[in-house]
């Protein structure tokens, strides 16, 4: 364990003024009159405090104000002489009480302005005045510490983020209208430095997965050269640390993802996107990163995904005849003879969902499966429909079913 006066100041029980007040006395660095100055003016501060946060008449509103200046003026001692008595004692007699304490608030303050989040849009922040209440009770100096240095990372993240977004070609102000965590374009940014081309920019899930395959095919020594030879010359000093944590967690933890041979190209994406900042998340037509990532689903739905087709499919492979997204009335009927003759095995169909549907349809598509499996057993199982009108009424109206006679 580290013995410096900080650290010690950290793990000392007493409140940090009490310490350095006594430590001051001690070495005669604080008067007796000075001690009478503090003895006059905690009073008025005490009545302050608790007329802020409570009531100046209640004996546990005080009580609690006790606590609070103590503890204010103690943080602010314990940051400003980094934990050391001497340096303390003499702030104590150069300063008045309540001047210490003030400065504890300022502290407090301009923690609360710090960002509780590493999120680029506009933070929804509560009362500062909440916040000081909940803070000027805590009596614990690293509470204070560990907090400060995890928002003021935040706010070194952010900084990056938009630097980085601007270098995707990204708004600041889009950035903040989506909340987009500053790490994730940080994130991104760094994959296209790495690997990608002069005009790549990850725009949506598809450049993504184009740029995933294409870094899946290297050789290992292109990859890790890649990663070894990035520009960081025209990257802001200060973002640099950042930048090398990232880098690390590229390398030693999305790297060897992609290097899973067992897993598909849409497995990967769907693992690794929540990662990275891809610009359109969502996009309209996504029949094109459907071939790209998932070619048994592009082969067997030919683009097609209104749920009529895909219902149809489904079926099909259940009854296990030629997966198609159209059927004729004939093929109907023999396929519901043979369902009542064999059972209605949809369970066929919910596999292959679960292995050869995009993974971000999957939730969607079993859904749809569970609810027409439902409904189904009622007409394609129903012995009483013996002409199978019933049955082929039904697939009419959530499958594709061509009439005979029809082209």
């Amino acid at each position: 364990m580290s013995d410096t006066p900080y650290d010690i100041a950290l793990i000392d029980n007493r409140p940090f003024f009490e310490s350095a007040l006594r430590f001051g006395v001690q070495q005669a660095i604080i008067s007796s009159s000075k001690i009478a100055a503090i003895e006059a003016e905690a009073p008025k501060g005490l009545v302050q405090i608790a007329d802020t946060f409570g009531s100046k008449y209640l004996r546990p509103e005080i009580e609690a104000a006790r606590k609070r200046i103590v503890n204010l003026a103690s943080l602010y001692l314990i940051e400003s002489a980094k934990g050391d008595l001497e340096i303390a004692a003499k702030l104590i007699r150069d300063n008045t009480f309540l001047s210490l304490s003030r400065g504890g608030s300022g502290l407090l303050k301009a923690l609360f302005a710090l960002p509780e989040y590493a999120l680029l849009g506009r933070e929804a922040k509560g009362r500062v005045e909440d916040f000081l209440e909940a803070w000027s009770l805590k009596e614990k100096p690293h509470e204070y510490r560990n907090t400060l240095e995890h928002r003021q990372l935040n706010a070194l993240e952010i900084a990056a983020g938009y630097w980085f977004g601007e270098y995707l070609g990204l708004s600041a102000e889009n950035l903040k209208d989506e909340d987009v965590e500053a790490v994730s374009v940080v994130r991104s940014a760094l994959l296209v430095m790495m690997f990608g081309g002069p005009d790549d920019n990850l725009a949506n899930q598809l450049e993504f997965a184009t740029l995933i395959e294409s870094i899946r095919a290297m050789p290992a020594a292109k990859r890790n050269k890649a990663i070894a030879n990035v520009d960081l010359s025209e990257i802001p000093e200060q973002f640099l640390s950042v930048i090398m944590r990232i880098i690390e967690e590229i390398k030693t933890h999305d790297i060897p993802v992609l290097q899973d041979k067992k897993s598909s190209l849409d497995r990967l994406v769907f693992n690794l996107k929540d990662k990275y900042y891809l610009g359109d998340h969502e996009i309209e037509d996504t029949s094109e990163y459907d071939a790209l990532v998932s070619k048994e689903w592009s082969r067997l739905t030919k683009g097609k995904t209104d749920v009529d087709s895909l219902m149809t499919l489904f079926v099909c492979i259940s009854a296990g005849i030629a997966p198609k997204t159209s059927i004729s009335e004939k093929i109907a009927k023999s396929m519901v003879k043979q369902l009542r003759n064999d059972g209605f095995p949809h369970e066929l169909a919910t596999a292959w969902i679960k292995e050869s549907a995009p993974h971000e349809k999957q939730e969607g598509l079993l859904e749809d499966w569970a609810n027409f499996i439902e409904e189904a057993n009622n007409y394609l199982l129903d012995d009483w429909d013996t002409t199978y009108s019933g049955a082929l009424r039904f697939l009419a109206l959530h499958c594709h079913v061509q009439k005979l006679g029809n082209k």
